[in-house]
């Protein structure tokens, strides 16, 4: 018998009942009433005879914000029909009696049932499935569900981040990714680290990611990042800023990577190093204030051995040498490293209604460093807030956050030539016969070359920072299928540095005082507008377009000033006018960025995924003949499990995907292409009696400077076992980076010495593993094992092209006393970036004095390849524990084939200075003469791999059932860097220093890197 059934129904329910009784049916869309012609024998749950008992309907939120949560469906168990909730959260349900059971589900959420019994509404607030939330992505201009990923996309939750005392959001990653290489350059409280996605694609120009934090893409200034020959020699770090510290990482909600062209396209000239999307926190429903503190305890992990007192004074004797002898028994590591006290506190609370939510949060750090006179003092705040209006059509946002950082440097260098010193390199060398204190209190010395370790805590070092970033967003429903979003941004961070070597001090004596002031103020603004198209032709068959327009601006303001001879020191900069100018320059320049893009999605069938991405951009930092850049990317995907012969496979999940694009690169200084003039001081003309300085050209016009370009390959697999609860993802790739940014030597006569081009190419391939296991689920213990592996091959292919062309560059200079000052890396065709050449060591000869490879029939020894900076691959492991109330976490990570120059083991390895020096423990059994200089060869090159365990955390719950004012009670003991299993004789084998004085730190040396501490943390978290 054939029924004609007319159904009314709210529109987002049409599509559910639709797809579960598969009927003929047309639509009278001015009524929204739904004429279907079935047969009711084709369905279980239908029966001419039921009676319909009552209605049900209600509200589900999010317990995430608290806002109203529309696409949930809710089925009627065991009768295999339902709707789902329209676009305010909103659903109306008809049951057959009291005993019927809803079950609530959605995509990132917890499934719930509910039973009926005699309840008319059911309101409900479904929790935040932090399992499946993976399901659920960030990409470029909107989010995606996983399973319609084409590219090769990451995330990290907040529930996986690091454990542990974490300043910058990069922190929190380290090891959980796989392609993703997190490098802290030192232990220095608030130091930068260097991010690398999928290997290092630019020579000159930057190689960090593009970070996109609420939407918001932020440019870091990349001034002086190229390869420089500048030695100096100075007490003060070299090291920057890093501007993340200025985010809260108790602020993140989620952290996206987005490493494939695919993926990164859409940020076209910026996303060849890969794209971070950071996504804050939003209230979370039923916690209106949430606290969390920790108290920490940090020491050096270890000290480097060198000469006890005892040992010293034999030495000085056996050899009939005179040393300096005050009867003392000093280690003067131990003088300078201390137990350093750390605090964090965190406030943060939320409110609103069905239309408007808001979350504000403030924080506060005490980061003390575990060398005397260095630290950090943080201040942030931040409000997210939402609101919706006309029926939900309209949805308006703002995150606005400001951060302040200050930090206590103390005088720790890895650019120092020769003899000058800082507080780690006296705290090695120094005489251990020698006594810290005078009788009198006053610090013992003997000079300005020899200064007394504990000292250099008089000497100050201060930088400040701050950044404001915030944006507002809007979001209009044109039509059900079509929204238009604009989306404004603003971002202004300032840094201030003054630094201060007294005349009472031995390292500013010879000065009469010598003070400097730098400051430097990054802003940027950015204006866009998308127009979205999606469209649900029926449950498994979607179409996503998007379109665009983004314009950004950025400025850079910068001053400097030092002054010595001050007629009191105790002015420090605060009266730099009192004292010689020594130097006072300044200068500020900007660039643009206009853009149009889009993207293509269509899903057919939940099987065949297809992604097109063209994004054309224009900048102001290129030559007019290639202002605009095109660069577009495809990929396509294949959900294999959808397909019928898999039906009975032992995959949960199968999917191919590929994908092929283009994105570019453009963090080089600005105006490069154009001739600049500048004042050439040396170049002096007399007019009237007064000299004048000249203005010159500071670099030759280059109208053809054009983007770095990478293209890049990715094929991808994503599988899953045993009901997902063993799920992986394996991805290859190909990268080629051409048109690399690059100074060439001008001819001569010239008043010019280099020229920019575009001229080299470079590549990276590499395999990429992740693996995900639920290895126990049951109550009461559940274990969570995630096992990431990653392995890249970078390589120079051509330094050259028709009108320039390098055999090779040489780069990385040498520090300290080493010999002879030359550059320790190499750059040429053929050879990985961060190659180390140089002399191999073959030994000593019977004199003590060292021999090297020499086999080239020319005198002298031959250089060549020593090294390589770069690992044969790097991994990582995490754990997640429950039992009961309680739980625990712990990571590992490391690295293995990588080459370390160990620069400060080559200066305290050489017995020549002493006694006037202390040396390491090692040298008085290398068999090395004491007329041999310390040089530099294959000699101080060191395996870097090591074995760290990250970071352990176990916590108990509370059961604050019975606490009406009290949500979640939890405490917790963090142990961070808890021991290293490595072979690297210095104090980390972790270790990046800026040798080079500025501009992008070398690959793989270590010259007195301030170490990374031993963390032990107590702490907890509570919501109310």
């Amino acid at each position: 018998m054939t029924k004609a059934i007319t159904l009314k129904l709210p529109w987002k329910s049409q599509g559910l009942c639709l797809l579960a009784m598969a009927c003929s049916f047309h639509l009278k869309a001015e009524t929204s009433t739904l004429l279907a012609t079935t047969n009711p024998s084709d369905f279980p749950f239908y029966s001419t005879s039921q009676s319909i008992e009552k209605t049900i309907s209600g509200t589900v939120l999010s317990s995430e914000d608290n806002m109203p949560l529309p696409g949930v469906s809710i089925l009627l168990k065991g009768a295999g029909r339902g709707t789902v909730t329209d676009i305010d959260g909103k659903y109306s349900l008809e049951v057959p009696d009291e005993g019927a059971v809803l079950i609530f589900s959605s995509i990132g959420f917890e499934k719930q049932e509910v039973a009926v019994g005699n309840q008319t509404s059911i309101d409900l607030t479904l929790q935040v499935d932090m399992q499946q939330l993976g399901e659920v992505v960030v990409v470029g201009y909107g989010t995606q569900r996983r399973k319609d990923i084409t590219g090769s996309v990451a995330s990290v939750g907040s529930k996986d981040f690091n454990t542990g005392m974490s300043v910058a959001p990069e922190q929190l990653l380290q090891g959980k990714v796989a392609g993703v290489n997190i490098v802290q350059n030192s232990g220095q409280p608030g130091a930068p680290s260097t991010v690398t996605i999928r290997g290092v694609n630019s020579i000159s120009a930057g190689n960090d990611p593009l970070y996109v934090i609420d939407g918001v893409p932020l440019q870091f200034s990349s001034s002086n990042k190229f390869v420089s020959s500048v030695q100096g020699s100075s007490p003060f770090s070299s090291e920057g800023t890093n501007p993340l510290n200025s985010i809260n990482p108790s602020d993140i909600e989620s952290i996206d990577i987005l490493k494939d062209a695919s993926a990164t396209a859409i940020y076209g000239s910026r996303g060849a190093n890969g794209v971070i999307m950071i996504t804050t926190k939003s209230k979370s429903s039923g916690e209106t204030l949430t606290y969390d503190t920790y108290v920490g305890v940090s020491s050096v992990r270890k000290t480097l051995p060198v000469l006890s007192a005892d040992q010293y004074r034999d030495y000085a004797t056996a050899n009939n040498l005179a040393f300096p002898d005050e009867g003392a028994d000093t280690f003067w590591q131990d003088e300078v490293f201390r137990s350093a006290v750390s605090q964090n506190h965190n406030i943060a609370f939320g409110g609103g209604s069905d239309a408007s939510n808001y979350r504000a949060s403030i924080g506060y750090t005490d980061q003390q460093g575990i060398l005397l006179s260095s630290g950090l003092k943080k201040y942030t705040g931040r409000f997210n807030g939402t609101h919706k209006a006309l029926e939900g059509r309209l949805r308006l946002g703002v995150n606005m956050t400001y951060g302040k950082t200050a930090e206590d440097n103390t005088p720790v260098s890895s650019n120092i030539n020769n003899e000058g010193g800082n507080i780690l390199k006296d705290a090695i060398r120094w005489a251990p016969t020698l006594p810290v204190t005078n009788p009198d209190g006053s610090y013992y010395q003997i000079g300005e070359l020899r200064i007394n370790p504990v000292s250099w805590v008089e000497v100050d070092d201060e930088r400040y920072t701050g950044m404001f970033l915030g944006n507002v967003d809007a979001a209009f429903d044109l039509m059900d299928e079509l929204t238009f979003r604009i989306n404004l941004g603003h971002n202004d961070q300032y840094i201030e540095r003054f630094t201060n070597m007294p005349a009472s001090h031995p390292s500013g004596e010879t000065d009469g005082g010598r003070a400097s002031i730098n400051k430097q103020q990054n802003y940027s603004s950015v204006a866009e507008a998308t127009l979205t198209y999606n469209k649900e032709f029926n449950s498994n068959t979607n179409l996503s377009l998007l379109g665009g327009y983004s314009f950004q601006r950025f400025v850079t303001e910068y001053t400097f000033t030092e002054a010595n001879n001050f007629v009191s020191s105790s002015v420090k900069w605060n009266l730099i006018q009192s004292g010689t100018i020594l130097s006072n320059t300044s200068y500020k320049s900007a660039n643009r960025l206009a853009s149009v893009f889009g993207r293509a999605n269509l899903r057919l069938k939940d099987r065949y995924l297809f992604t097109f991405t063209l994004r054309n951009d224009g900048s102001s930092r290129f030559g007019e003949n290639n202002r605009w850049g095109l660069f577009p990317s495809g990929a396509f995907a294949w959900n294999i499990t959808e397909e019928d012969f898999m039906k009975t496979s032992s995959f949960d999940q199968l999917k191919l995907r590929v994908g092929y694009g283009v994105t570019g690169n453009q963090e080089i200084p600005n105006d490069l292409y154009r001739q600049q003039l500048g004042i050439a001081g040396s170049a002096v003309y007399v007019l009237g009696g007064e000299a004048i300085p000249s203005v010159l050209p500071t670099n030759y016009a280059n109208p053809d400077l054009q983007w770095e370009q990478t293209n890049q390959l990715n094929i991808g697999l994503d599988f899953g076992f045993l009901n997902n609860r063993l799920t992986g993802t394996l991805d290859y790739y190909e990268k080629y980076t051409n048109n690399l940014l690059l100074q060439f030597s001008t001819a001569a006569p010239s008043v010019v010495n280099t020229q920019w081009a575009n001229v080299g190419e470079v590549e990276n391939k590499g395999i990429e593993l992740s693996l995900n296991a639920d290895l126990m689920v049951d109550r009461p213990l559940s274990w969570n094992m995630n096992v990431n592996f990653s392995r890249n091959r970078n390589e120079v292919t051509s330094l050259s092209n028709s009108q320039f062309s390098r055999e090779e560059i040489r780069t990385s200079p040498l520090s300290g006393v080493i010999t002879p000052k030359d550059f320790s890396q190499i750059i040429r065709p053929g050879l990985p970036l961060g190659t180390f050449y140089g002399r191999e060591f073959t030994g000593y000869d019977e004199n003590g004095m060292e021999t090297y490879l020499d086999t080239d029939g020319v005198a002298g020894a031959d250089l060549v390849v020593i090294g390589n900076a770069n690992p044969d691959f790097i991994y990582g492991m995490s754990h997640q524990f429950r039992y009961k109330r309680f739980d625990g976490s712990f990571t590992l990570r490391g690295v293995v084939g990588n080459d370390i120059l160990n620069n400060t083991a080559a200066e305290f390895s050489y017995t020549n200075s002493t006694p006037g020096i202390n040396i390491l423990q090692s040298a008085l059994t290398s068999g090395v003469s004491r007329d041999q200089t310390a040089q530099f060869s294959s000699q101080w090159l060191e395996d870097g791999s090591y074995l760290r365990m990250d970071n352990i955390n176990i916590g108990y719950n509370f059961d604050v059932a019975a606490l009406g004012f009290l949500k979640r009670a939890r405490v917790y003991v963090t142990g961070q860097n808890l021991f290293v299993i490595t072979g690297y004789s210095g104090y980390d084998p972790e270790v990046r220093t800026n040798t080079n004085g500025g501009g992008n730190a070398a690959i793989g040396i270590d010259y007195l890197a301030y170490p990374r501490p031993r963390v032990f943390m107590l702490g907890g978290s509570f919501a109310f």
